[in-house]
Parts: structure tokens; C-alpha cells; sequence
């Protein structure tokens, strides 16, 4: 939870009503809707406008949706790139394209935009171990 305040006002002709949440969740921030999961691992990011090159990137953090990184440079909101996956156990490199969702503090999100039900499953494969790691890891006695 991140410890924000959120203001909304209201208005109703000449009266005016604010309400204010005093926490907001990572959720209400960026808009995440399936769980994340931890990730440690490197990947490469292409860009191809306004100048193509290739960024160093870390995962931080995965979903069957989208991913979170941080890199050295930052990119604009509504960015479309292409990410260059190797997962950890995996033998290919997957090529996804992805549009940058937000963008805080050096870390970024991406929302995946797949173009086939293979990229979609092969990414909703790995999340799948992820869930099974963290569920033993949670299990597992102290």
C-alpha cells in the first residue's frame, strides 16, 4: 500500500463534497487486475522510435498481463516496444510487444500486446510456476 492521499471532489450545483482516502493501493495507482509475482531476471527492450536501439532491462515483477522493470532509461507513457524474453527455463527468446503503462522512480510497467494465443500461453505458463514457487515458498516451515 502506498500511503498517498487521494482527493475527489465533488460537486452538486453550487455545493461542493470532497472525499478523501487516505491510503491508495498499488492497484488504484496502476491498474493492476491479476495477481504479480517476484522476478529476477535480465531481458532487452527494443525501441524503435524516434531512434531504434536496444535497453538493458531487470523484471521485477510479473503477471499473465504485464511485467515491471527497472532500467536505466526512462520511456514515455504509451510507449509501444518490443520486449526480448528469455525466461529462466526457457531455451528461446520470446518477442512480445508491450506498451509502457506507467512509469515511477526508474521502474517501469509494461502491458503485454499479444499477437498470438502462443505468446499469450507461454507467458501464462510461466506465471503458472511462479504461483507454484511462491505457494511452496509460503508453505514451507520456518
Amino acid at each position: 500500500m502506498l500511503a498517498n492521499n487521494v482527493h475527489r471532489t465533488i460537486r452538486f450545483g453550487q455545493d461542493e463534497l470532497k472525499v478523501t482516502n487516505q491510503k491508495k493501493s498499488r492497484v488504484q495507482e496502476f491498474g493492476y487486475r491479476t495477481p504479480r509475482f517476484p522476478a529476477d531476471f535480465h531481458f532487452l527492450l527494443q525501441i524503435s522510435d524516434p531512434k531504434p536501439r536496444l535497453i538493458d532491462a531487470q523484471c521485477i515483477d510479473i503477471s499473465s498481463d504485464g511485467l515491471a522493470a527497472r532500467m536505466a532509461e526512462s520511456l514515455s507513457t504509451g510507449m509501444q516496444v518490443t520486449l526480448m524474453l528469455a525466461l529462466p527455463g526457457h531455451t528461446s527468446t520470446l518477442r512480445i510487444a508491450a506498451r509502457v503503462s506507467h512509469q515511477h522512480h526508474g521502474e517501469h510497467g509494461f502491458a503485454f500486446i499479444f499477437s498470438s494465443q502462443n505468446e499469450r500461453e507461454s507467458i501464462q505458463k510461466y506465471v503458472a510456476t511462479m504461483r507454484t514457487s511462491t505457494l511452496a515458498l509460503r508453505r514451507s516451515p520456518r
